[in-house]
């Protein structure tokens, strides 16, 4: 019984190291986003620099703001709240994504192909 025991500890400490190291590795290799991309319906909605200060009407549905190179969603017309309780994101590859409203905004660590001008 107690070898049993020792190695399912054994077994949950093993994953529990692996899931630890897996962590580090993807958090450590994000770099700093560029620009933000806000999709709506699945079609590029606009491209915006995150060097710029800049709040965002997407087409009435949400207002997604760009402060300090962190991008956030600041009002949703969506009943529910969660891409505004969401919080701000600012390295490549994070996202906000409200599905009522069918906008994703993504943070890419490429350059902008044009910038919104509001």
């Amino acid at each position: 019984m107690k070898s049993r025991l020792k190695s399912d500890l054994l077994l949950f400490v093993a994953i529990v190291l692996v899931a630890v190291a897996i962590f580090a590795i993807t958090t450590a290799m994000k770099s700093d986003g560029k620009a933000v991309v806000i999709t709506l319906n699945g079609s590029t909605y606009t491209e915006a620099d995150l060097s710029k200060n800049v709040e965002i009407d997407v087409d009435g549905l949400l207002t997604v703001v760009i402060d300090g190179g962190e991008v956030y969603v600041k009002d949703s017309t969506c009943p529910d709240g969660l891409c505004e309780r969401s919080g701000a994101i600012s390295k490549s590859g994070e996202s906000i994504v409200c599905l009522p409203c069918g906008v994703v905004v993504k943070i890419t660590a490429d350059e902008p192909e044009y910038d919104f001008i509001n």
